[in-house]
């Protein structure tokens, strides 16, 4: 599975369906808007470009009619003169391009006013007014001309095509501006409607999905006015309510396994010659920590930590198993603590998973000699702390539960005396990490554990755990933590009421189940 980290970036390089939808909305509602503009600036321009044709094909009957007026009783340079006139002033006023042509015959006399009177212009005017489109291009300039011939005389009137759309540029413009304007203004609309119908009741369907995620299961989303979305909230309140009913039976499954494992915990176990102790709080519901105290035949007991790979359901489930094994190999002698991980290991291997395996600290403590001996299957040291403040340690005898079917363990004894401490544990507490990552080990477990040696066993491993919550700051637990203390407290009988000084002296320890 990917990582959140991985998963947090590529939902960043997603982009919402609100920004796709408005993207591809605006992106085609602008592109038809400026098509549309451009199309209409087209129109317009060419619509002007004949206006002004045929505005020039007026100007040149006008000016006929003048021409011919005007020769029936002067000259050609009385014509010239006019035309020179007529251009000055078109000129001065609107159409600073605006060119008259008169052919007399093979006469021709161009407006000198402007002094663009050149053969090259005359030829191009000449294509104009014969033109399909009225235009052609002198130079770098293009012009649209008129015509009129009739009795001899042919008149033309060009105008130049750029000073045509400068004149009515600001025209056009002003309109298109006004039909982008209400193109815009419709986009506003489209965009206020898809928000109010897809952008907004989808933020709301998120918002309920991330509260369902978040664990707040039997959250609903509301109502909305559109079937589709109706549709979808719907389907969502009843995943929410689903999901709500199957944590609720799952709550309700997990409760009982917790309760069958506080179950299979030593309740109320007095130990003859021993003051115990213990802390047990699962980083999960239930836990994949085992710890336990067994009386056997003999008047021996059997003291048992154990710490199964992983925690939570499978963990807890491999716990039990141990429980089992070690109550059946206890049934009949021998009772040594060797004997009895040779035989738990060789079902162990047989039932858990493959690449499964557990730790076990096995112990047996008899009473009338103070002798604890044991075996330990690749479990955490144990901490001896005697009475003089000497430390030793309980190691490892051998290998883990569920690795080697033969395996075999030595096994070793340590003899107690009055006041000596023993500190049973599983990893859960050396490998507390705090939030930089600092484990808090096992010399500040066992400096600790020496530190409160003076008060009673279970009051120092509850400041031992407050120690262990401390380092951990507000971080919740990654493994299950199980402390286990022993106080050799050999108990003298007063012959007088048959009651042990220890128990007149000591009260008896609480466990704390977390």
């Amino acid at each position: 599975m990917p990582s959140d980290s991985k998963r947090n970036t590529n939902d960043r390089s997603r982009r919402s369906i609100r920004f796709q939808l408005l993207l591809a909305v605006n992106l085609t509602l602008g592109t038809a808007i400026l098509g549309l503009l451009m199309f209409r600036y087209e129109r317009e321009m060419e619509g002007e470009v004949q206006e002004k044709h045929a505005s020039l094909n007026d100007e040149s009957i006008a000016i006929h009619g003048a021409v011919r007026h005007l020769l029936q009783d002067h000259t050609s340079e009385a014509v010239q003169s006019y035309i020179d006139t007529v251009c000055r002033r078109m000129r001065e006023s609107t159409s600073p391009g605006h060119h008259i042509v008169v052919r007399l015959n093979d006469r021709v006399l161009q407006a000198q006013s402007h002094a663009h009177g050149t053969p090259e212009l005359l030829v191009a005017i000449e294509k104009a007014a014969l033109a399909e489109d009225h235009r052609s291009r002198s130079g770098n300039r293009i012009v649209v001309a008129g015509g009129y011939t009739a009795d001899g005389v042919t008149v033309f009137v060009s105008e130049n095509l750029t000073n045509i759309r400068r004149a009515i540029r600001h025209d056009v413009l002003t309109q298109l501006g006004m039909l982008g304007l209400l193109g815009v203004l419709a986009a506003g609309v489209v965009n206020f409607v898809l928000l109010r119908i897809i952008g907004t009741p989808l933020r709301r369907l998120l918002e309920t999905v991330e509260q369902i995620a978040s664990g707040q299961s039997g959250a609903e989303a509301p109502d909305f006015g559109s079937r589709e979305m109706q549709q979808l909230s719907a389907a969502i309140n009843s995943m929410s309510q689903s999901l709500h009913e199957n944590d609720r039976e799952r709550r309700h499954q997990m409760d009982k396994a917790q309760q069958i494992q506080q179950h299979l915990l030593p309740n109320g176990v007095e130990i003859p010659g021993l003051q115990t102790a213990h802390v047990f709080e699962p980083a999960d519901t239930v836990a994949g920590d085992y710890y336990d105290f067994l009386p056997l035949s003999d008047g021996s007991w059997l003291i048992c930590v154990a710490d199964v790979t992983g925690h939570g359901v499978p963990a807890a489930m491999g716990a039990a198993m141990l429980k089992s094994l070690l109550m059946a190999a206890s049934e009949q002698p021998p009772f040594e603590p060797l004997h009895i991980l040779q035989e738990i290991n060789r079902r162990f291997v047989v039932t858990v998973l493959p690449g499964n395996f557990a730790s076990m600290f096995l112990g047996r403590w008899q009473p009338e000699l103070r002798d604890l001996s044991w075996a330990s299957a690749g479990h955490e040291p144990g901490i001896v702390l005697t009475a003089c403040g000497r430390l030793d340690q309980l190691s490892s005898t051998g290998l883990l539960l569920g690795l080697d079917p033969g395996a075999t363990w030595e096994q070793q004894c340590i003899r107690l005396s009055d006041g000596d401490r023993v500190l049973l544990f599983s990893d859960g507490a050396t490998e507390t990490r705090s939030s930089d990552g600092e484990l808090f080990g096992r010399k500040r477990l066992t400096a600790n554990f020496s530190k409160y040696s003076e008060v009673a066993p279970q009051a120092a491993l509850t400041r031992i755990q407050e120690l262990l919550d401390t380092h951990r700051e507000s971080q919740p637990l990654s493994d299950d933590l199980t402390l286990v203390a022993l106080h050799c407290s050999t108990p003298r009988i007063d012959a007088d009421n048959g009651i042990s000084e220890t128990e007149l002296s000591h009260p008896q320890a609480v466990e704390i189940s977390q």
